[in-house]
């Protein structure tokens, strides 16, 4: 993303008022060094160090977007020896590992041995002899 150039406000407001008070009187001096001319000067020299400033940020953002470029083509040829090393001497190598290949961990499939539960029944609500399975009073006549 590039980045954002900087403006003035003071220098914008400075042109204005410089525009302004050449309206006035062109040679326009108050002693002590503030004359138009030297208003002037240092207009433009703000000027001058925005424009250097802002030309810096553009050479910078195109620097970032080299070294960007440059890194993806490194990250590729990195890859390319890494598959080179891979080649002649395999993945499961110690020259894999010495060049900066990581081992893949190796699970070895095993049978899971399922151990039924033991079966827990509740005992089951016998009825009483008291009563007819209703839980009515059962009547013998």
């Amino acid at each position: 993303m590039a980045r954002l150039k900087r403006s003035s406000s003071v220098l914008e407001k400075g042109v204005r008022r410089l525009a302004g008070m050449r309206s006035i009187h062109d040679p326009l001096e108050f002693g002590s060094g503030l004359s138009l001319a030297e208003y002037d000067v240092r207009l433009q020299a703000l000027q001058g160090q925005l424009a250097s400033y802002n030309t810096m940020l553009s050479t910078l953002d195109e620097m970032a977007g080299t070294v960007k470029r440059m890194e993806q083509e490194l990250r590729s040829y990195s890859e390319k020896m890494l598959m080179g090393v891979v080649t002649r001497y395999g993945k499961d190598s110690l020259q894999y590992v010495q060049a900066g290949g990581k081992l893949r961990k190796r699970t070895t499939r095993q049978a899971t041995i399922v151990m039924p539960t033991a079966i827990t029944t509740t005992p089951a609500t016998v009825p009483s002899v008291e009563t007819n399975g209703n839980g009515a009073k059962a009547t013998v006549s």
